[in-house]
C-alpha cells in the first residue's frame, strides 16, 4: 500500500515543482503539508518489511522507503528555501463581483536579497495560483478594471484568460 502511496506523492511533489515553473494552477497542498503526507508514508513503509510473504513484498517495502526517503529530501529543500524567504500577507483584493481573490505577499529573501511582491490567486480549497511577482517592490497598488482585469503596479492582467506578470 506505501508503495502506491509513495508514486502518488511523487507525482503530486512534480506536479508542484511545474507549477511553481510555469506559474498555473497547484492542484497540490502547500509543501509542508505534503512533507507531512510523505513522512507518514515512510513511516508506514518500514512497517512494510515486517511483511515476509514474498520477494515482490520486500522490493516493494524498500523502493517505498528509499523513494519517500528522496522526496522527503526534496520537499524538505523546498521548505527550506520558502521558510528562508520570509513572506508577510500586506493584502488582500476581491474583484468587484468577487469572483476573484488575490493575497499580496511582501518577500524578503535576506540580506542579499532585494524585497518583492508576490500575489497569489485564492482557488477553491487549497488551490492556488502565483499570477504577479513584481522583484524590488515593497508595496502592491492594485486597481480593479472590470471583473477580471486588474492592474497590479501599473500591469494589467486579465485573470479570465490567465495571463500572469513576473519580474
Amino acid at each position: 500500500m506505501s508503495f502506491y502511496i509513495t508514486i502518488f506523492w511523487m507525482l503530486v511533489t512534480v506536479h508542484m515543482v511545474i507549477s511553481d515553473m510555469n506559474q498555473t494552477w497547484s492542484l497540490a497542498p502547500r509543501a509542508p503539508m505534503v512533507w507531512l503526507f510523505v513522512l507518514t508514508t515512510m513511516i508506514v513503509g518500514l512497517f512494510g518489511f515486517n511483511d515476509r510473504s514474498s520477494l515482490v513484498a520486500k522490493v516493494r517495502s524498500w523502493v517505498s522507503t528509499v523513494l519517500s526517503n528522496l522526496l522527503l529530501l526534496v520537499l524538505s529543500l523546498g521548505v527550506l528555501r520558502y521558510n528562508a524567504m520570509h513572506t508577510e500577507l500586506i493584502k488582500t483584493v476581491h474583484s468587484p463581483d468577487k469572483q476573484y481573490t488575490i493575497n499580496f505577499y511582501l518577500t524578503n529573501g535576506g540580506a542579499m536579497t532585494s524585497l518583492g511582491v508576490l500575489g497569489e490567486l485564492d482557488g477553491p480549497l487549497w488551490f492556488y495560483k502565483k499570477v504577479f511577482y513584481d522583484y524590488r517592490m515593497d508595496r502592491a497598488e492594485v486597481e480593479w478594471i472590470n471583473n477580471h482585469t486588474v492592474s497590479i503596479n501599473g500591469h494589467l492582467l486579465d485573470l479570465g484568460k490567465g495571463e500572469t506578470f513576473r519580474d
